[in-house]
This record gives C-alpha cells, structure tokens and sequence, in this order.
C-alpha cells in the first residue's frame, strides 16, 4: 500500500521525497526519459519507475492495485485527467487528487470523472490575492475613517 506520484517534476519530486522522508511508500512515475535519469540521482530506483502513467500496465508495474492515493502532477491535464479516471474507476484507488494546469478545464476534473480533488494553482493563487487585496482595501477604510478608535 502507498501513494503513486504522477509526474517527476518539482512538485512530483518534492512529493516523493517528503512522503519518503516521513516513512510513507512512495511510489514516482515520470515518462520523460531524460528527466527520469535525473531522478535517478534523486530517488532511489525502488520508488521510481519510468514509464506512461496512462498505460494499465505501467500503473499496475507501479503497484495501483494496491495504492490507497495517486496524486496526478503532470504538467499535462488531459494525463492528469486520464491517471485519475483510470485509477477511480478501473482500479478503484481510494483518494485520487489531480492539479489542474490550465484553469479553463478545471470544470472536468471532478469526482464523476474520478478526481477526489482537483488543485487548481491559478484558482488557488487568484482567491488569496482576491482575500489579501480586499485585506489591504479594508484595512486602508478603517485607517482612512476618522470615526474609527473614538468613543461613541
């Protein structure tokens, strides 16, 4: 049982090391043959395989069979879309979480199409600017208002 990390990019990389690191099986699939020997210097080839992710059999050489989470951080949607459906519906994998890359199909990556949650980064860094922005703006009415800090 583990989790089986899609994309060996930096946050697929980041991911495997920190789940290794803390004791959890960790399992890297990356599909670029240049990256994948990089990483060779970076995770031990246990827990690293090269290959397709949407390939069955390059998953099942991973170990979904007996994953309990694959987290899909391609930079591609349409693999990261594919791995999730994949992983929920043919080898029912408990916790499927996908990023989202370009935020106009974040619409599709939901639980119907296997994805338990969906990591739209752009969506994500849009709602804290949003938040902050609205922070500041309030904060410069009340510095602004002479009623603020008077006695009523």
């Amino acid at each position: 049982m583990g989790t089986l990390i899609i994309g060996g990019g930096k946050v697929g990389l980041y991911l495997t090391q920190r789940f290794l690191e803390h004791d959890y099986d960790a399992t890297l699939i990356e599909n670029r043959r240049e990256r994948y020997e990089k990483l060779c210097g970076e995770v031990d080839a246990s827990h690293l395989i090269y290959g397709d992710a949407a390939e069955p059999s390059v998953l099942e050489r991973a170990g979904i069979r007996s994953a309990d989470a694959v987290v899909c951080v391609t930079g591609a949607d349409e693999t990261n879309l594919i791995v999730s459906t994949l992983a929920k519906m043919e080898y029912g994998v408990r916790r499927v979480l996908a990023r989202v890359n370009n935020p106009k199909n974040a619409w599709v990556f939901t639980p119907v199409m296997g994805v338990d949650s969906a990591v739209n980064v752009a969506d994500i860094t849009a709602r804290m600017l949003a938040e902050h922005m609205e922070s500041k703006l309030d904060d410069k009415i009340f510095e602004e208002n002479p009623a603020v800090d008077r006695p009523v």
